[in-house]
């Protein structure tokens, strides 16, 4: 591997040489035109740059398997050399783009894996997520319409149809009672404010709870969070999340809403609103121990 990039260094300083020499040439200015050998200098440079990628060496990717107990379950990690990838924790997705769930490993730990029944003992940071205009239109669907009370059957094929996203659902300008009525054709009036309604709400929660809004910490607590794993103590996504990993490791996560605190999002005892409905959630977690 030295001597090849040896050998490219030496290739590269030949060509630039070259380049110079020929550009400086008045014999060769006088017979070729100057836009010619600035393409030519453009055509020698790409070369190099190829050569040098051929050469280059290669990452592989490599996904790791750790038997868990009865099951061989999979550790949920993806690299590409040392640097790990988001990876969905949903079955059947595996696009970590489009996952409702999606982890990525910050760093490793070098414990087992808690089975179902554990008790575990995490750190957490919670905070909120990327906005709704980052919404596909599955994730419109699923998310937000299906809770809007006797609009999901009625919009649900208009939605699809015209590829209502969160980009569109939140534009005010584009998204208004005209256009649910006439390209959405819903001739019901009662069922178009309905809507429109709804998605001035979401709008205004946007603007109150921006992206990266702290709701929750154990470390600000100053004590670890316990839980045990799988009965539905804690929301879905947080469940899904500490049972692929390890004692010491530590991960974020990016959970929909449906995996979090739904349409009702979550309040404190006094009424005051700490996660909004339909809320995005981010959580850096770090798996202390379990029994």
């Amino acid at each position: 591997q030295f001597d090849k990039q040896v050998c490219i260094s030496y290739l590269i300083t030949i060509i630039t040489v070259l380049c110079v020499w020929y550009n400086n040439t008045d014999s060769l200015k006088s017979s070729i035109q100057k836009r010619n050998m600035k393409l030519v200098s453009l055509f020698i440079l790409s070369v190099s740059a190829r050569i040098v990628a051929a050469f280059a060496p290669l990452q592989k990717i490599v996904t790791s398997y750790t038997p868990v107990h009865l099951s061989n379950r999979k550790t949920i990690s993806l690299y590409m050399g040392n640097e790990a990838s988001w990876v969905s924790l949903v079955d059947g997705i595996t696009n970590e783009a489009a996952a409702p769930v999606k982890k990525l490993v910050i760093k490793e730990g070098n414990g087992d894996i808690p089975a179902a029944g554990s008790k575990v003992e995490i750190e957490y940071v919670g905070t909120i997520g990327s906005s709704q205009e980052s919404w596909t239109v599955d994730d419109v669907l699923d998310c937000w319409l299906n809770n809007q009370q006797g609009l999901y059957d009625v919009l649900s094929g208009p939605f699809r149809d015209n590829d209502i996203d969160g980009v569109m659902l939140l534009n005010d300008e584009l998204f208004n009672e005209e256009f649910v009525s006439e390209q959405l054709k819903i001739s019901n009036k009662i069922q178009c404010k309905k809507t429109i309604m709804a998605a001035k709400r979401l709008r205004k929660q946007i603007e109150e709870f921006p992206e990266g809004t702290e709701f929750d910490s154990s470390i600000s607590k100053g004590k670890a969070f316990e839980f045990i794993l799988g009965k539905g103590k804690v929301i879905k996504a947080m469940d899904m999340l500490v049972s692929t990993m390890k004692v010491g490791e530590q991960a974020k996560i990016i959970c929909r809403s449906d995996y979090g605190y739904g349409s009702e999002g979550y309040r404190k005892v006094n009424g005051d609103v700490m996660i909004p409905p339909f809320a995005t959630l981010c959580f850096n977690i770090t798996l202390l121990s379990f029994t």
